[in-house]
């Protein structure tokens, strides 16, 4: 593991810009701290409201915020970028951050370990506490895109403490892959509302079986069976039995129904986030049958304020999916983007109680998309209904298709033939990995000397997931890959 300290990048002559943000970021890590400072303020003053300082912070604080403080849509100047790309500042802030998530476990662990809490007071510091340990999915998020090794251990590391470690597995090389598409259980569909998508699509799939499938599949390349510490998903769970089983250890079992109510607040935090995050848009299919390329316009998005500060720019999600290895100090906004009304914790109270969510949201994307539901990804057991109801195109899956290109089929292209040792980059701006045949990636089960002609024409680039095989550029020694 590279565990070299970051270098601090010069300013050039000529970039005078200063990020007004920088010092505001800091509020990321202070926000982690509200359940210690209201579990600690409960005990010392006898005053058991203040254990619901971090619920009341985020769900009516927060929104309330958002209303009063506005949006802010302005970018970072473009010849700024690399410098705050680069800038390790941004960096430690994130990393530091993950030890504060492990303090309020134990800590929450702790409180209702020593003390004969009524029921109440228990699920209120088990809330608060879970809270926080969910939101190791934020900090995972920002640090499980990154290249280095020591971000990509941190998130693994990080996400044990909401029982969520497969996290990164299905986010990176399932979602991104699959966005804003009827096969991904991660983009919730026009007419399907928040518990179905939970119950039926998000937590099953996007928890359990993608990430399962995804593993195997990946050491299956290397010859490997899943049942070895080197799957993620058995590594990652024994991480989190290994840190819950000291806390019981430790504290007894009356901290089993803490562990588990933060464990339950980690999956409903990610369902609700994607149900959010990409609700009814939809790519469109090529005449090749592949889906188009990830866009902005994919993902909803908000530039509220507060709510993107304590969210480290995950609101500006459309930037994100597009250029997913871009940091959160530069994420952009764009203009013309589906856009929410409110930041994540107002669109909460939206989307738990369903009718309240279609009266906001469909007119928006009905508008989005001028009421052609072929636009739209649907809930196909209600596609005829919403059809009648709402579009004002014919529905085009009535006339059969023509028949597409097989994507389970090998490009013959030559840039795709490998006749020698070559490498291919991944095009997409901010990514640049590079498979060399010579080297191979035995961690995607590529060993050394695998020609690029047996890549799998399915895979995508193991960073960004944005680009697939057929995009790639091959390289040779007086040629770079460019956008």
């Amino acid at each position: 593991m590279d565990m070299r300290v970051d270098p601090i990048p010069e300013m050039s002559s000529t970039d005078t810009y200063r990020d007004a943000k920088r010092y505001v970021w800091l509020i990321y890590p202070l926000w982690m701290l509200t359940p210690i400072v209201g579990v600690a303020l409960g005990l010392q003053t006898g005053n058991a409201a203040w254990f619901w300082l971090t619920p009341v912070l985020l769900f009516i604080v927060m929104p309330i915020l958002d209303l009063v403080l506005g949006i802010n849509t302005k970018n970072a100047p473009e010849e700024s970028e690399e410098r705050l790309d680069s800038d390790p500042y941004y960096r430690y802030v994130v990393r530091f951050t993950v030890v504060l998530h492990f303090v309020a476990l134990f800590l929450g662990a702790w409180a209702v370990g020593t003390h004969a809490f009524g029921w109440l007071d228990y699920t209120a510091v088990a809330l608060s506490c879970g809270l926080i340990s969910a939101w190791g999915i934020v900090t995972a998020h920002e640090l499980g895109h990154k290249k280095g090794a020591l971000d990509r251990w941190l998130s693994k590391i990080v996400l044990a403490t909401g029982a969520y470690g497969c996290y990164m597995t299905d986010h990176n090389a399932g979602h991104h892959r699959d966005i804003a598409t009827p096969e991904d259980s991660g983009s919730s569909r026009f007419g399907e509302n928040l518990y179905y998508f939970l119950v039926m699509r998000q937590v099953p799939h996007s928890a359990f079986v993608r990430p399962w499938q995804l593993e195997k599949a990946r050491l299956a390349r290397s010859g490997k069976g899943p049942w070895s510490l080197e799957n993620q998903v058995v590594y990652s769970a024994l991480v989190t039995l290994l840190l819950y089983g000291g806390l019981i250890a430790v504290f007894g079992v009356t901290v089993v129904p803490y562990l588990f109510v933060v464990a339950f607040i980690s999956f409903f935090f990610l369902g609700f986030i994607d149900y959010i995050e990409h609700y009814g848009l939809l790519r469109q299919k090529r005449p090749d049958g592949r889906y188009e390329r990830v866009r902005p316009g994919h993902s909803w998005n908000t530039d509220h304020v507060a709510t993107n500060v304590i969210y480290l720019h995950a609101q500006r999600h459309s930037d994100h999916h597009a250029y997913p290895t871009r940091r959160y100090q530069v994420l952009r906004h764009f203009p013309n983007l589906p856009t929410m009304p409110t930041g994540y914790p107002g669109m909460y109270w939206l989307c738990i109680f369903p009718p309240l969510w279609r009266a906001v949201m469909d007119p928006i994307l009905l508008k989005l998309h001028d009421h052609d539901l072929n636009r739209i990804n649907i809930d196909p057991a209600k596609r005829d209904a919403l059809f009648a109801k709402y579009s004002r195109v014919p529905d085009k899956s009535k006339v059969p298709a023509p028949i597409g290109h097989d994507e389970a089929c090998a490009p013959t292209s030559a840039a795709h033939v490998s006749v020698a040792s070559k490498s291919y980059q991944c095009p997409c701006p901010g990514c640049g990995y590079t498979y060399r045949e010579a080297v191979g990636d035995p961690a995607q089960g590529f060993p050394a000397g695998t020609p690029w002609s047996r890549i799998p024409a399915s895979w995508s680039c193991p960073d960004c997931a944005v680009r697939d095989k057929v995009d790639f550029v091959e390289l040779s020694p007086d040629r770079v890959a460019v956008p």
